[in-house]
């Protein structure tokens, strides 16, 4: 992903994440990061979910600094490594860069939504 790009996506509150630009992007704000394979059915079935969630809420949290992101961990496996990702699909937040471990039921539109917005 190009500069301009990878500014875009973060000025629209959604990042498609990859081993060039995960360290800086995570850095600054709040991140809910998606890891997930393309070819995992349970990733697929998730798609509908996590999309549906960053719509409902991307107003209300990018202007507090809250922004989602995603890791396709078939084309970025170091990235998922260091993540420590066992596993698809799993929702990781991120406070100012540090890994602060998996969403607490991150794969329930309900249960994202609420850790979500006590951030």
């Amino acid at each position: 992903m190009d500069e301009i790009a990878a500014l875009a996506a973060a000025a629209s509150g959604y990042t498609i994440l990859d081993a060039e630009n995960f360290s800086t992007a995570v850095m600054d704000g709040y991140w809910l990061v998606k890891y997930y394979s393309p070819t995992c059915p349970w990733s697929r079935r998730f798609a509908p979910t996590w999309e549906k969630v960053y719509q409902d809420l991307e107003d209300r949290l990018a202007a507090n600094g809250v922004f989602f992101a995603e890791v396709d961990c078939k084309a970025n496996r170091a990235v998922c490594d260091a993540a420590n990702i066992d596993g698809y699909p799993t929702v990781v937040f991120y406070n100012q860069g540090a890994n602060k471990g998996e969403v607490p039921g991150g794969q329930s539109y309900e249960a994202l939504v609420a850790f979500a917005q006590s951030i």
